[in-house]
C-alpha cells in the first residue's frame, strides 16, 4: 500500500531550518509507523527540490545537509512519483473529470487545488502531512469534489496521518483494517435471474453467449450494456470503477467486442479483485 503526500501541508513554512528539520523527522517517524501497517511508499506530486519546508530551504537541502543517514535512507526509499500512477487509467480518468480543492476559513486558506488529498481519495488510502500546525494535525481532512461535466459538488473526507501516534487512533486503525482486508460478497441472484442488456448490434450473438457464461460468476450482478468496438485492445479488463462496474473486452474477437458488467464490488479494491478473478476464469 501507498500513502499520498499532502503537498499543502508544507505551508506555513517553518521559521528556521531547525524547526524544518524537526518537521521532517516527525514525517519520517510517521512513515516508520506506517510501514508496520503495510504502507511501503509515499507518493509525491513534486520532486524534493520543489518541496520548500522553510524559507529558501527545501526537502532536497535537508537531504544534502543531514548527517542522519538512517533517516535519509528511509525517506529516499519511501518516495515514488507521480501522485497519480500513469499506468492507472482508472485513477487518471477519475482525476481528470473532477476538480478537487481544499479550503479552511478558520486558517484563512482560500479554495486551493489539492493533488495529494485528491489522490488519497481516489486510491482510498491515507494522506500524510507535515505537522507543525493544528490545521494539518487532524485525522480527517475534508475536500470538495466537483464533476467538470455535471457540476455535481460533493464533500468527501480523507483519512490523514501526521505522526506515529496517529496509528494508535481507533479511526485510523479501523480504516487501515478496511483497506487491508478485501472481503467479497456474492450476488443473491441465480445466474438465470441476472439481467442481460445489450445493444442490438453486430456481434450481439457473440456477446450474448459470453454474457450467459460470465453471469455464472457469483460476483456478477448483471450485464448493463455493450461497449463500442475496441479492435486494438489486447487486455480483457478495460476499466474498473469503484461502484462495482467493470468494462471487459473480448480481445480475441476481430472487432474487440465488449460489455459493461455490474459486479458486487462495493469499492475500488473489491472491484479490482473481482476483475482479476473474472480475467482468470473468463478471458479465453
Amino acid at each position: 500500500m501507498e500513502m499520498m503526500y499532502n503537498e499543502l501541508s508544507a505551508a506555513p513554512l517553518s521559521n528556521n531550518k531547525q524547526l524544518a528539520n524537526q518537521k521532517v523527522a516527525k514525517l519520517i517517524d510517521c512513515y516508520k509507523a506506517a510501514r508496520q501497517h503495510g504502507f511501503k511508499k509515499i507518493r509525491f506530486s513534486k520532486q524534493f527540490q520543489d518541496i520548500e519546508i522553510a524559507g529558501g530551504y527545501s526537502l532536497q537541502h535537508w537531504l544534502s545537509e543531514t548527517n542522519q543517514r538512517n533517516l535519509k535512507d528511509l525517506i529516499l526509499g519511501a518516495r515514488t512519483y507521480p501522485f497519480i500512477n500513469e499506468e492507472d487509467t482508472r485513477a487518471e480518468g477519475e482525476y481528470l473529470k473532477h476538480c478537487f480543492s481544499f479550503e479552511d476559513t478558520d486558517y484563512q486558506i482560500a479554495r486551493t487545488e489539492c493533488l495529494g488529498l485528491a489522490a488519497a481519495h481516489i486510491y482510498d488510502t491515507l494522506s500524510v502531512s507535515f505537522s507543525g500546525t493544528h490545521l494539518w494535525e487532524r485525522n480527517t481532512l475534508r475536500i470538495t469534489k466537483i464533476n467538470d461535466k455535471t457540476k455535481e459538488v460533493k464533500e468527501v473526507d480523507v483519512n490523514n496521518v501526521f505522526s506515529a501516534d496517529c496509528f494508535k487512533q481507533q479511526s485510523i486503525g479501523a480504516f487501515i483494517e478496511r483497506i487491508s482486508n478485501v472481503v467479497l460478497v456474492e450476488s443473491s441472484l441465480q445466474p438465470n435471474e441476472k439481467q442481460i442488456h445489450l445493444r442490438d448490434d453486430h456481434g450481439t450473438d457473440v456477446l450474448n453467449a459470453f454474457a450467459e457464461r460470465i453471469r455464472n460468476s457469483p460476483y456478477v450482478s448483471s450485464i448493463i450494456n455493450s461497449l463500442p468496438w475496441n479492435s486494438q485492445t489486447t487486455n480483457f479488463i478495460r476499466r474498473v470503477y469503484p461502484d462495482g462496474k467493470i468494462e471487459v473486452v473480448l480481445y480475441w474477437t476481430d472487432k474487440g467486442l465488449g460489455m459493461v458488467i455490474q459486479t458486487t464490488g462495493r469499492n475500488q479494491r473489491e472491484t479490482e479483485k473481482i476483475a482479476r478473478l473474472l480475467e482468470e476464469d473468463y478471458s479465453c
